[in-house]
């Protein structure tokens, strides 16, 4: 699915478009040009629930909660186990308007996220 960024992937500000492949039933990929991350499904791993902003709604055209689907970036590291997830910058993508964006969530807010956790947490 070809994305436009509407909320910047922190770090690469300048990418404004992406592509979303499913690997399998975990794992995505996200393409945009010069950098490839490797993304996965909070929900198959654990509870994931967080506020969104009615800021980062307008953003991204979300009228309700089916209009967003939630990825969050690995860190891929050898062995696979050592890889860790960064649940505190979620991406959200409304698939229906092919929109992406990431946004940050409150540490103090959202104490059981972690920025840096390691996928063997969860396996």
């Amino acid at each position: 699915m070809e994305l436009k960024i509407v909320l910047a992937i922190f770090g690469f500000e300048d990418v404004k478009n992406a592509r979303l492949t499913k690997i399998d039933d975990f794992f995505y990929e996200l393409d945009c040009g010069e950098i490839v991350f490797t993304l996965i499904d909070p929900t198959k791993l654990r509870e994931y629930d967080f506020s969104i902003s009615h800021s980062y709604k307008e953003a991204l055209s979300i009228e309700n909660a089916d209009d967003v689907k939630v990825y969050n970036i690995v860190t891929i590291a050898n062995p696979i186990e050592n890889s860790t997830i960064n649940f505190l910058a979620p991406l959200l993508v409304n698939e229906k308007k092919a929109l992406l964006g990431q946004i940050a969530l409150d540490e103090n807010r959202y104490k059981e996220y972690g920025l840096r956790e390691p996928i063997k947490n969860f396996l």
